[in-house]
């Protein structure tokens, strides 16, 4: 059986969610939405939705199939960009091994390597920089 995991979420949603709590009177062991008949929604509801949605409003992914689990790997990748630490995502997303969480993490390499880019670009790491002020391409 799967631990339970506390997710944090923006103060604002909170405070939805508080009101939907209380309008719909759901209790701690309640689900939050469920399907017409009471029960919890199956793990394709939601992708069918999305499809439906896509092909209403003439949305073609091409060969893209669209998984929700995809919007894991998107907040992944949007914490880590805007600072927030390897650690801090994992924290996040509930993974016991930073491992886990640096598959969810899109485009680490190109992170990675903007950079390194940045760090030779620097005059005091740029070794083009210095061969130049040696007097050339020999170095004299």
């Amino acid at each position: 059986m799967k631990n339970y995991k506390r997710i944090p979420i923006a103060e604002g949603l909170y405070k939805i969610m508080e009101v939907y709590i209380k309008t719909h009177q759901i209790g701690p062991d309640d689900y939050l939405f469920t399907n017409k008949n009471g029960g919890p929604y199956r793990s394709m509801t939601f992708r069918h939705q999305m499809k439906k949605f896509c092909e209403d409003h003439e949305i073609d992914g091409g060969d893209y199939l669209f998984q929700s689990h995809d919007y894991r790997h998107t907040v992944a990748t949007m914490l880590y960009d805007n600072g927030v630490s390897i650690q801090g995502v994992r924290d996040y997303l509930g993974h016991d091994y930073l491992e886990m969480t640096e598959q969810y993490i899109d485009y680490m390499p190109k992170k990675i390597a903007k950079e390194n880019m940045g760090f030779f670009q620097k005059p005091e790491h740029n070794l083009a920089a210095g061969l130049r002020k040696k007097g050339g391409r020999d170095g004299k």
